[in-house]
């Protein structure tokens, strides 16, 4: 898979999880991870990961999970497709 095409998949996942968040101010991983069957755990991870340093969210940990927090003060919205 090509840069750009890796590129355009993760913007789909980031903005899946965002859509998600819309419903939901707090998911655990494993809530997230059943929502989006067709990711990997690195993926979701990895995305989760960009997400929190673009600081839209949160991971808390569990004793056997993380929790997903949405930040106060940020409209969830789609994300353009050239990122943030």
């Amino acid at each position: 898979m090509g840069h750009q095409s890796l590129l355009a998949v993760e913007d789909v996942l980031d903005n899946q999880i965002l859509v998600l968040l819309q419903h939901h101010r707090r998911l655990t991983f494993l809530t997230l991870a059943d929502a989006l069957p067709v990711y990997t755990w690195q993926s979701l991870f990895g995305a989760l990961n960009r997400l929190r340093g673009q600081q839209y969210l949160e991971l808390l940990p569990l004793p056997a999970d993380y929790e997903v927090v949405w930040r106060r003060g940020h409209e969830p919205s789609p994300l353009s497709p050239g990122g943030v």
